[in-house]
């Protein structure tokens, strides 16, 4: 019954790509101030950057916008959704960030209950730290309803299905997005992204190409295609890949995830331990910072699935919501036969 449902589901949302893909409707606009639309504009470029530092840039952008046209609902909506993208990234506590993501995700909704941006907005809360996965899929099946070419509704469904376990719906929709929005860096790289989950390791590299050919330093391309590389088997020239995102966040505590990982796949295990040392102190200098995640994924690279447990759990105590979509990581395969793998995703409802 659950594949007859996703199935009808999928052929759905196909549909709904086709007529996207065919007539994309004007989306209105009652802005009439040109320098709070540049404001917005410039926003919209931060946020694409897909950088945390960037993101508060697009916050700050936004919110200039707002100052001087208090009844924007898509300066809003997009305040809304940067909030929440520092939360899912463990930038911000997630419990402020979200909170704040709904505050102006409703101010948004008050203002215009058709900005398909604003039902995003609230989805990201729902899906990323809430766990309402049925009101998530509702609010962007009504973000889709309004605009059937919004690109990132169907990315958030993508990640969706993947913490539903339903990776080729998942891929499915998000190629079925690139081809609706196929310049957009967010698109691409989460299509890649879901090419890893689907283990279609080189298919990912060339996402990754895709974004670097945009902008040769852009650190989420050169994690995407270091992980990518790294999971094909040449863990040597993730490290290297790894190192250089590690440079570029200009940061000693900053960009160790992956970093920690390549070190324990090539055997420098000592190299791997200094970067959990570095995560740790990060922890304690930044306490507004979210860092279980990081720190689950180095231990596994390691081989300590009581550590990387006692990592996940924390990621779910403090309600970073993207646990749900990272543990179905091809990595994470090694830990679905432990018997207490079960019980996180029971834990968040799924």
């Amino acid at each position: 019954m659950q594949d007859e449902i996703s199935g009808i589901i999928a052929n759905k949302l196909k549909e709904n790509l086709s007529n996207a893909q065919k007539t994309v409707p004007a989306i209105k606009s009652s802005i009439k101030n040109i320098t709070a639309y540049t404001h917005y504009l410039k926003g919209l470029h931060f946020k694409n950057k897909l950088t945390p530092a960037d993101t508060r840039k697009a916050i700050e952008c936004f919110k200039q916008a707002i100052a001087l046209e208090p009844g924007y609902a898509q300066a809003y909506a997009m305040v809304a959704q940067s909030y929440c993208a520092l939360g899912a990234q463990g930038q911000m506590i997630p419990h402020t960030a979200f909170e704040i993501g709904h505050q102006y995700a409703d101010k948004a909704l008050e203002l215009d209950n058709e900005v398909p941006e604003g039902h995003i907005a609230k989805a990201m809360a729902f899906l990323y730290y809430e766990w309402k996965w049925q009101e998530a899929y509702d609010a962007l099946q009504k973000a889709i309803e309004l605009n059937p070419a919004e690109s990132a509704a169907y990315d958030l469904l993508g990640f969706y299905y993947v913490a539903k376990a339903q990776k080729a719906q998942a891929l499915e929709i998000l190629q079925e997005a690139e081809q609706i929005d196929p310049l957009s860096p967010t698109i691409i790289r989460s299509l890649g992204t879901m090419y890893i989950f689907a283990e279609r390791f080189d298919e990912a590299i060339r996402q990754a190409e895709k974004l670097l050919e945009m902008n040769p330093e852009m650190r989420s391309a050169l994690e995407l295609k270091a992980w990518a590389i790294g999971m094909k088997g040449d863990w040597q020239a993730a490290l290297e890949l790894f190192k250089e995102v590690h440079r570029l966040t200009n940061h000693p505590l900053k960009g160790l995830m992956g970093l920690g990982v390549a070190y324990a796949r090539v055997g420098l295990v000592d190299k791997a331990m200094e970067c959990v040392h570095k995560l740790e102190q990060r922890q304690l200098e930044e306490s507004d910072s979210v860092v279980d995640g990081d720190l689950a994924a180095v231990w596994l690279g390691i081989g300590n699935l009581d550590k990387t447990f006692y990592y996940l759990d924390e990621c779910i105590n403090k309600r970073m919501g993207p646990v749900a979509c990272f543990i179905e990581y091809p990595p994470y395969k090694v830990m679905k036969e432990d018997p207490r793998f079960p019980g996180l995703k029971e834990r968040m409802g799924i």
